[in-house]
């Protein structure tokens, strides 16, 4: 037996003190009692008695004083928590419950008349489990989201247990299973009869599911441990009845109207920009995607998809999705004040299962004024070019053009880009910069060797340079090969020979700093027919862009369920995060990207060092802040998916088609009778007998 309230000295103090005042109240207590008698001759008698020296009265009056003492001690040694010692029947339970986006689908009760979600119904399982754990077995909640983590420690308070139930909430995101269950199996290494308990509606990868078994086995940092036993307890719209488990109303989604939609219609992807020649313009493209329920008629669903601007309806369509389909629509010629966009879709008939994904948001890029330095001797291809993409009223590109002999470093520091035509000069000004054939030991990055007649073989088609950018087939005549350096990255190679190199730096000056960039293009223009192919001015364009920020129609949005490395342009160390629901949380800060695993959709608001308010809705951020907008975009999430059963360890076949099947999990059992290691209620509950026979006996005068 072990004690897990007060110390066992303590306790024998406290009763000892206690013992001896009960003991001096019960001296006092002992005086003649008061009787009434009918008639003389019992006063009589009464009056006659005197105080008895008897074994049999001496014995009634200890009797008292160590019944109460035995109630003393049991009152008191409840104080101790006293509990039994674990049997080698107890088991140690990981109770891993799912907290995915798909766990916010919602279902119906018993007669389909409630809205309750899959995560409720995931906590009144977890809770009928808890509640049949016999006294010896020990538990531990762990929440399975993109970043698992136990929610306590291993214990076996019920109460406890249920409490860290009953916090769970469901994130906006994917999960990672191999890594929960990596988690569970270190957290029950060396425990008796490990068991994990997935609680789950089964909506996982195909290659998370593959990689389960995997998990599992390197999870026990001792090779001798027993893994621990998966078993898998389903919740969603039809459940499936174990060996084990009792046949209990788990609930099935209420019924939709005769011929209406059941399933999920959601917005999978939802992307911005604006038009380079107009900067007050911007386009916007949708897809949509509809999941009908498994089990279900397969039906269209009829779609209201409505566009807001800082939450004023900009467009409103109705569209027809066939089951399991796939649409995109294209908001071309769009304008408006505000950066906030967001889109919703409602159902005109039918159920739509999880409503987190019937919105999604999106950041108009921020329209830049540039101010672009070309230091040439005169190339009316890259003049042309530039003229091109400067042209028009609402153009944000203002271009000056100096020659090399007027060319000054300081001058050129103020410029937001710096353009080097067949000129390298000896001191790299501290902006972002271009540079076309650098040429000597002022070349940005090292040049290792000159090559005659290349042929690009490798490009790095993800990097934003290269949007909408071929350069295979480019013609070159001699261009220098470049020695990379830690952090830069090579945008185009000859058999791994960098011919082309983008670079990002920190510069510090003036307590603050700001990324600045660079792009070393390793051939002269003039020796190449880059020039005349369409893919110069939009390379040309794509350098700009990435100088100034505005990259992509997605450069500030993140998928939910990951860790998100937000590119900061202030000196600070910390910086702070507004969420979507208007609170604020500290972010760390390294190498200039504040970190952060986002959990929620919606707007988000990055300030550099600072807690202030958030600004007005449709304002711009003020200096150095960054808005962000985070969107589920998981389709395996939107599916929701509801397995009956689950198998892991089952290998994809090839191209995706087919697959061998895996190890199919049990379902749990509910629990064993057996006393609860708890003891401490007995102890009260003999007390209060002994108490309540105490007070019995005294009127009974057996005890006095």
């Amino acid at each position: 037996m072990s004690f897990l309230g007060l110390p066992l000295v303590p306790l024998l103090a406290l009763f000892a003190g206690a013992a001896g005042v009960l003991t001096v109240l019960y001296l006092l207590r002992q005086r003649r009692r008061r009787i009434e008698v009918p008639f003389a001759r019992l006063w009589q008698k009464v009056a006659r008695q005197t105080e008895s020296t008897t074994l049999w009265q001496r014995l009634k009056r200890w009797l008292s004083l160590l019944l109460l003492l035995v109630i003393l001690a049991l009152l008191v040694g409840s104080l101790g928590d006293p509990r039994l010692s674990s049997s080698e029947k107890g088991r140690t339970v990981a109770f891993l419950i799912d907290a995915t986006a798909s766990m916010q689908a919602t279902m119906g009760d018993s007669d389909g008349a409630a809205r309750v979600t899959r995560m409720d119904r995931a906590r009144e399982e977890a809770r009928r489990l808890i509640r049949g754990m016999a006294g010896d077995d020990l538990g531990v909640v762990v929440v399975l989201d993109g970043q698992p983590a136990p929610v306590g420690g291993l214990t076996g308070d019920e109460r406890d247990l249920l409490l860290q139930v009953d916090g769970l909430t469901a994130r906006d995101g994917p999960g990672d299973l191999p890594r929960a269950l990596r988690l569970c199996g270190d957290l029950l290494a060396g425990r008796k009869n490990p068991q994990i308990v997935l609680i789950s509606d089964g909506g996982f990868a195909d290659e998370a599911l593959s990689a389960a078994p995997a998990a599992l086995s390197a999870a026990p940092a001792d090779p001798s441990a027993v893994a621990p036993r998966l078993l898998y307890l389903p919740v969603g719209s039809a459940l499936p009845v174990g060996p084990a488990m009792p046949v209990t109303p788990m609930g099935n989604d209420a019924p939709a109207a005769s011929g209406a939609f059941v399933g999920n219609v959601a917005i999978t992807a939802f992307s911005v920009r604006r038009y380079r020649h107009n900067r007050l313009s911007y386009e916007v493209l949708l897809e949509l995607a509809s999941f009908p329920q498994e089990g279900a008629t397969p039906r269209p669903a009829q779609v209201v998809l409505e566009l807001l601007q800082e939450g004023e309806i900009v467009d409103v369509q109705k569209l027809t999705l066939a089951p399991g389909q796939r649409t995109q629509r294209l908001y071309p010629n769009l304008s408006g004040s505000g950066l906030h966009l967001e889109a919703r879709i409602h159902l005109s008939a039918g159920r739509d299962l999880l409503p987190l994904d019937d919105q999604a948001y999106a950041l108009l890029p921020e329209r830049r004024r540039q101010r672009v330095l070309l230091v040439t001797g005169g190339d009316l291809f890259l003049e042309g070019a530039l003229l091109s993409a400067s042209a028009g009223e609402e153009s944000q590109l203002q271009i000056d053009k100096v020659r090399p002999a007027a060319y000054d470093g300081a001058q050129a520091a103020r410029y937001d880009a710096v353009i080097f035509d067949g000129f390298t000069p000896k001191v790299a000004p501290e902006t972002n910069t271009l540079y076309l054939g650098p040429e000597g030991e002022g070349s940005p990055v090292p040049i290792a060797e000159m090559l005659a007649s290349p042929y690009i073989t490798d490009v790095a088609h993800d990097h934003p340079l290269l949007r909408w950018v071929t350069l295979k087939d480019v013609n070159v005549s001699r261009t220098a090969v470049f020695r990379l350096e830690p952090g830069d990255v090579a945008v185009a190679s000859m058999l791994k020979q960098p011919l082309v190199v983008a670079r990002e730096r920190r510069g510090e000056g003036e307590g603050a700093f700001k990324m600045t960039r660079t792009v070393v293009v390793g051939f002269d223009l003039r020796h190449s027919d880059l020039p005349l192919r369409v893919a110069f001015p939009v390379l040309l364009v794509n350098a700009l862009d990435w100088f100034s920020g505005d990259v992509a129609a997605d450069a500030r949005s993140y998928a939910t369920g990951h860790t998100w490395r937000i590119p900061l342009s202030g000196a600070t160390d910390r910086a702070t995060l507004a969420l979507p629901d208007g609170s604020t949380v500290p972010v760390p800060v390294h190498d200039g990207h504040a970190l952060y695993h986002g959990q929620r959709v919606g707007f988000y608001e990055l300030r550099p060092g600072e807690t202030g308010p958030r600004p007005a809705a449709g304002s711009s951020p003020a200096a150095g802040r960054v808005l962000l907008s985070a969107n589920l975009s998981d389709p395996t999430e939107s599916a929701v998916r509801t397995r009956r059963q689950l198998r892991i360890g089952g290998a994809i076949g090839v191209n995706g088609v087919g697959r061998r099947e895996g190890t199919l999990l049990a379902a749990p059992d509910i629990g064993r009778s057996a006393l609860k290691r708890e003891i401490w209620p007995y102890l009260v509950l003999l007390g209060l007998l002994l108490l309540c026979l105490e007070w019995w006996t005294y009127h009974r005068r057996w005890t006095v």
